[in-house]
């Protein structure tokens, strides 16, 4: 009873304090109706998944018909003040939810979320802050500081509720979202690193500490990256610049000219684009020989036949398509000590296959209504949609119109204006894909995903232990602890922090339970790429790729030749065939002048595919723990 006297005497003031507004200063007043007593209390602030909302729960005397809670309000402050605080200390700040239950009890609890009002929509516009479109011009072969931003995120392995998802942009980056339980900011933290590290050493631990090491990553990690496209060229060539032929049957040359859409073959994938007859005029009259009976005395003389000059214009049309998908498999090392293996040493970490390439994916569709809040959308200046097969920029600021509309009336102010659309696979004829500037950004991407997850995973070692509780109050997930005991390996164990429960009981007693995990690395510094390796955040690669299988050469579409471009019957071969007939006319009618076109047919085969490979160098990973003391690691 003694000592829980002391410990007692040690808290002057613990008050609960409803404010005027999530972001009130801190003004304690331990004043009577300014704040509540509290007999017992909780603040946990614990990483789950890929954020950190911190929570408290308090219970105080139940002030019945005074009410709890002041009208309006549904902000609170917890703070405390001991003998060794020159004043007020904050713990934390927050929104009362739900309602508490057994009101009418002689004591309430109550629960508050530290997170501000519309907490969703502030995290979700630091999200988009992280989210690099389409427009932003990506060169691969930049400082790597000026590219690192878009290689963390790429549109392309995000689908349409892509602005959603504020987890989802910290995929690839080593970050998780976190709220501070005090000034209910939202801020990103990395998973291993920290600007504070708490180093307490062997005398601010109690008992000894728990370590456990669980899933660790397996010697091999790896991820199976897909993209599928349609390649298409569809053109028109010039195959001949004013061309032209004489002939004698020159109506019939008109009348049976190549019309526009007419096939080139049978299933070539080509036709005729464009056809013209330009200009028909007479050329040199030719002399024949006739011979006959029927001709009687003048047999053996001649006649004359007047040809015609044709100049014309045709152009040829093409119209490929080819289905082509690239794999790729990203293989990464693990950069840990060495630990007993397991019979699995592969473990497949994500298979994701990246959104169409042909398409922009990150300008969202033109709405009416926004379709969570059914209230009729605004588009401001500079806003970008998609609507109609076309993309569009927003150049007056308004409401939007029943239907999408260049210009709500006729008179009226232009509202949208027709832009480029940003699909990644610029140019559709393209047979390749992830070793284009555009593709090594996803090829990046993918690395660092894979990174992030093996790195995740490399935080194997999660040690658990209780603190002094003036050393455990100012602890956050932000922060970082050193700690040190005669039975952890090594003795000693530095890791981030991923829990902080600290607990005041009812008459006095408080304590600060510590959870960190660490990573068992080897201490490596990041290497330099050398000759054929490149860098992506803190990971040096090489890339192993096949040729690309090419049936059709689909960029020199515009400019092949045709396999036959020829003639049949000109006007010499006529009066070569007619001359000395009995009927040149007649001779003359039966071989008529004929245009021949022939291409290679364009072969289009079954989805055709490309397996590629990167090899990453094991991952630079702190020495956080020693767990292999015995071998001098």
């Amino acid at each position: 009873m003694a000592d829980l006297h002391r410990r007692s005497r040690r808290i002057l003031m613990l008050r609960l304090q409803f404010i005027e507004s999530y972001s009130a200063p801190f003004a304690p007043s331990g004043a009577d109706g300014d704040a509540f007593v509290v007999l017992s209390g909780s603040i946990l602030e614990q990483r789950n998944g890929r954020k950190v909302e911190p929570i408290f729960r308090v219970t105080i005397q139940n002030p019945g018909i005074v009410g709890w809670m002041p009208a309006a309000l549904r902000y609170a402050i917890l703070w405390e003040q001991r003998t060794e605080d020159v004043a007020p200390v904050l713990l934390a700040r927050g929104r009362l939810v739900p309602l508490p239950t057994g009101m009418a009890g002689a004591t309430i609890e109550l629960t508050f979320r530290c997170l501000p009002p519309s907490s969703d929509d502030v995290v979700k516009s630091a999200a988009n802050l992280l989210r690099i479109s389409e427009a932003f011009d990506y060169d691969p072969d930049a400082e790597l500081v000026d590219r690192l931003d878009a290689e963390y995120y790429d549109p392309l392995f995000f689908g349409a509720a892509a602005d959603d998802d504020y987890e989802g942009v910290l995929v690839a980056r080593p970050e998780i979202w976190r709220w501070d339980r005090q000034t209910l900011e939202v801020s990103r933290t990395h998973i291993v690193d920290s600007d504070v590290i708490h180093d307490i050493g062997f005398n601010g631990v109690g008992d000894p500490p728990a370590l456990s090491v669980t899933n660790p990553p397996k010697p091999i990690s790896r991820i199976r990256l897909s993209a599928a496209w349609t390649q298409t060229a569809k053109g028109r060539q010039t195959v001949s610049e004013n061309s032209s032929v004489t002939t004698f049957t020159w109506e019939d040359f008109q009348n049976t000219f190549p019309q526009p859409g007419t096939s080139i073959g049978s299933n070539t994938g080509w036709t005729v684009g464009e056809s013209e007859i330009v200009d028909v005029s007479d050329s040199t009259p030719v002399s024949l020989t006739i011979s006959g009976s029927k001709f009687g005395s003048a047999s053996g003389g001649t006649v004359k036949l007047l040809p015609k000059y044709i100049e014309f214009r045709i152009a040829a049309a093409f119209d490929y398509q080819q289905q082509r998908e690239e794999m790729l498999e990203i293989l990464m090392p693990s950069g840990l000590q060495e630990l007993p293996e397991e019979d699995d040493q592969t473990e497949t970490m994500e298979q994701p296959t990246l959104q169409a390439l042909n398409v922009d994916p990150s300008t969202p569709e033109w709405q009416y209504e926004d379709p969570d809040t059914l209230e009729r959308m605004h588009y401001d200046v500079g806003y970008e949609v998609l609507a109609n097969g076309s993309a569009w920029s927003c150049v007056t600021e308004h409401d939007a119109t029943e239907d999408f509309t260049v210009r709500e009336i006729d008179d009226g102010p232009v509202l949208w204006e027709r832009r480029e659309k940003r699909a990644p696979m610029k140019d559709s004829k393209s047979a390749r894909y992830f070793d284009l500037p555009r593709g090594v950004r996803s090829v990046r991407h993918a690395v660092l995903r894979l990174y992030r997850s093996v790195l995740e995973r490399s935080q194997c070692a999660e040690t658990t232990f209780e603190v002094p509780w003036m050393v455990g109050r100012s602890i956050t997930t932000a922060d970082s602890c050193r700690i040190a005991h005669r039975r952890l390996p090594g003795g000693e164990v530095t890791g981030k922090v991923t829990s902080v429960e600290l607990v005041m009981e009812q008459g006095g007693r408080r304590s600060a339970k510590i959870s960190i995990v660490s990573v068992p690395g080897t201490g490596t510094i990041v290497p330099a790429p050398g000759e054929g390796q490149f860098q992506t955040g803190d990971v040096v690669y090489s890339t192993s790729y096949r040729g690309v299988t090419e049936p059709v050469n689909a960029a020199a579409l515009a400019a092949q030749s045709p396999r036959i471009f020829e003639f049949e019957n000109i006007w010499s071969e006529q009066a070569s065939a007619a001359n000395g007939s009995s009927d040149p006319v007649a001779v003359i009618g039966a071989n008529p002048t004929r245009l021949r076109i022939a291409f290679n047919p364009l072969r289009e085969e079954d989805t055709l595919r490309r397996r590629m490979t990167v090899t990453c160098l094991p991952p630079s990973l702190p020495k956080q723990l020693n767990l292999r003391p015995d071998i001098g690691a």
